[in-house]
């Protein structure tokens, strides 16, 4: 079953899965429900090898639908996934072009509305009405209309954690923490170039602020790793969301924003980024895993990286630019 084809079963899925007591409401369902509704509508029979391997991919599909804004998830342990409440995105401006996004049950009306030739099959509206008045049309009737830069809108900028935060963290004494502690040093280098250097060997000039350290969970008895911010007196623990802004913020504050080329990456690359920007990060680029053997025993190994979706690369670059990402020296 084809990418494009496991989506439109997704969303039809999930477009039909309505609150009977107010039908205007999508329900949200788990991935195991999604995966079980699915396999209903396969021919019976099907190899045990098949039904795990379809499994996978529709969770690949959920995790792409999501950073296309198409669904959004809820809750903790037992995720939910439920149609997004539905927007238009602009592709092209004059004449207007734009993709419909979200909740299907509202796609004909949004068509009326505009009185625009659409396109059910890839969900493209055309609009002989300019940007403005098409805007107000919609928004007339709860549903907007936006810019990719519009998606920008709500991220956070990086930054350094503010008095308030340090008033609700915990505080810790040097003699809190037991193991050896790292500290954050920018460099204007290779993005993956590493940038934590033990606290003893790094020199004070270049130190900042920002550090880590490994602590004992009372839990499990396992390590886990912490972040810090360093005072005169004290460490306070702060949340790794904060870390990875505060590490940005120190890169652009320093002027020596890490350097990246745009086109490819390892896989692993956009758990450095903030979480709020991985959605649109997953927009811009397209996962690809190769399977190459090993010379030494002929196994067949898997590897992972990322591509940039040639379409979105100005979108990429300046959604990586708001983290300062190849910022020119200043």
């Amino acid at each position: 079953m084809r990418p494009s084809e496991l989506n439109q079963l997704i969303i039809t899925l999930l477009t039909s899965a309505r609150n009977t007591d107010d039908p205007s409401q999508c329900l949200g369902l788990t991935r195991r429900q999604i995966c079980k509704h699915i396999e209903e509508v396969l021919p019976p029979g099907q190899e045990v090898s098949f039904i795990k391997v379809l499994w996978d991919r529709i969770a690949e599909r959920l995790e792409n639908l999501e950073s296309e804004f198409e669904i959004t998830s809820y809750g903790g342990i037992c995720k939910k996934y439920r149609m997004s409440h539905p927007f238009l995105i602009i592709e092209q401006e004059a004449p207007l072009r734009a993709r419909f996004v979200g909740d299907r049950s509202y796609f004909n009306m949004v068509v009326e509305i505009l009185d625009a030739v659409s396109n059910s099959e890839n969900w493209v509206i055309e609009i002989m009405k300019s940007v403005d008045e098409s805007r107000h049309l919609l928004e007339a009737n709860g549903i907007a209309l936006q810019s990719e830069q519009m998606l920008f809108q709500f991220l956070p900028d990086p930054a350094l954690p503010t008095e308030i935060d340090l008033s609700m963290a915990e505080r810790l004494s040097k003699d809190d923490i037991e193991t050896n502690i790292e500290v954050y040093i920018p460099q204007r280098i290779d993005f993956f170039a590493n940038r934590w250097v033990n606290f003893r060997d790094a020199l004070p000039s270049a130190m900042s602020q920002l550090c880590r350290t490994n602590a004992k969970s009372f839990s499990n008895e396992k390590y886990k790793q912490i972040y810090l911010w360093r005072t005169e007196d004290s460490f306070y623990e702060i949340s790794k969301e904060k870390a990875i802004l505060a590490a940005y913020k120190i890169d652009i504050d320093r002027n020596q924003s890490r350097l990246l080329s745009m086109d490819k990456f390892p896989a692993e690359f956009k758990y450095q980024l903030p979480i709020s920007y991985r959605p649109l990060f997953d927009r811009y680029t397209e996962e690809y895993v190769t399977h190459e053997k090993s010379s030494e025993n002929d196994l067949r190994m898997t590897q992972r990286y990322i591509e940039t979706k040639y379409k979105h690369k100005n979108s990429l670059v300046e959604l990586l630019g708001r983290l300062g990402i190849n910022k020119p020296l200043a």
